[in-house]
């Protein structure tokens, strides 16, 4: 059963839940795990590709929208893709979420990713995960 933890966001911005999964991506892979972010959608996409490019400027994060044979260590996708860690950006439970060592669920103060996200905790429970839960204030 994978490590689950919820990141509670105090705000409800989507641009702040997209820049800790951006920090949390790189936290991941410089402890050496591959990633997947799992977005909502295309748009999603392009503006975490962008971010991962700009949101650090010390270092190079590696990334892309493709796994490339395993050459990508951070994968951002709305649609199933390798990684140790699932970084989940979307709205409902990934199909393939127990078959990671982690998962991470951003959850904003949004009112409808909150809903969401208690669901999604609920169903974790239900299958034997213990999800930890980490409210982030900045």
């Amino acid at each position: 059963m994978p490590r689950v933890d919820f990141y509670i966001l105090a705000s409800a911005d989507a641009s702040q839940r997209e820049q800790f999964s951006c920090r949390l991506a790189a936290r991941a892979w410089r402890a050496g795990l591959t990633v997947h972010i799992r977005t909502a959608d295309a748009a999603m996409t392009e503006r975490l590709d962008e971010a991962l490019w700009t949101f650090d400027e010390q270092s190079f994060i590696p990334h892309g929208r493709e796994s490339c044979d395993g050459d990508n260590p951070i994968v951002i996708a709305p649609e199933a893709a390798p990684g140790q860690m699932l970084i989940n950006l979307g709205d409902d439970l990934p199909a393939d979420w127990s078959d990671r060592e982690r998962l991470a669920e951003i959850i904003s103060a949004d009112t409808a990713i909150r809903r969401a996200g208690r669901e999604r905790y609920r169903d974790y429970q239900q299958a034997g995960a213990q999800p930890q839960t980490h409210r982030i204030e900045h």
